[in-house]
């Protein structure tokens, strides 16, 4: 009986332990309210890849919208907003063959990324320099060319987007 009496015990402290700690949320960071965010067409002004704006916007709207965790909406009905400019896009040689044909480049791109609460106008964060690269060959069995390096750099600069805005990180 006495056992039966603490298994009782210990259940209902446990069950009172977890109650008492509210919600669990996957978005730790985010106030409350946040349920949707805008996400504008990058800005572009500093670098000569046409089109890069429109590629690495898409992607965030896709890598957003993948995680469902906030629905992507206009500025004039959503919580929060996303804006990002594209401060600097390089594409630099990595290696060559014996000919002193590039083999391998490696692309990077630097982006200014800011996060606010539209509700507040509180910005909850912002990274002026959110960098991140991939490398490609453009010759040989497995070359692609730049814009397809691109498009795979875009998801990489989208999941640290999402994953800073969602997981503050």
């Amino acid at each position: 009986m006495r056992k039966f009496v603490l298994t009782g015990l210990a259940a209902a402290v446990a069950l009172a332990g977890l109650l008492g700690c509210g919600p669990y949320t996957f978005n730790p960071n985010l106030p409350g309210h946040i349920k949707s965010v805008a996400i504008p067409l990058f800005k572009n002004p500093r670098t000569f890849k046409y089109g890069a704006e429109r590629i690495l916007t898409d992607a965030v709207i896709d890598e957003f919208v993948a995680d469902g965790s906030l629905d992507v909406a206009s500025e004039d009905v959503a919580d929060s907003k996303l804006t990002v400019e594209i401060i600097n896009y390089k594409k630099e040689a990595l290696s060559y063959d014996v000919q002193e044909v590039v083999k391998e480049y490696n692309l990077a791109i630097v982006v200014s990324a800011t996060f606010t609460d539209l509700t507040t106008n509180q910005v909850l964060w912002q990274e002026p320099r959110l960098y991140d690269s991939v490398p490609y060959y453009a010759i040989g069995a497995r070359a692609e060319t730049e814009d397809e390096a691109l498009e795979r750099l875009a998801q990489d600069l989208a999941r640290k987007i999402v994953s800073r805005t969602l997981q503050g990180w």
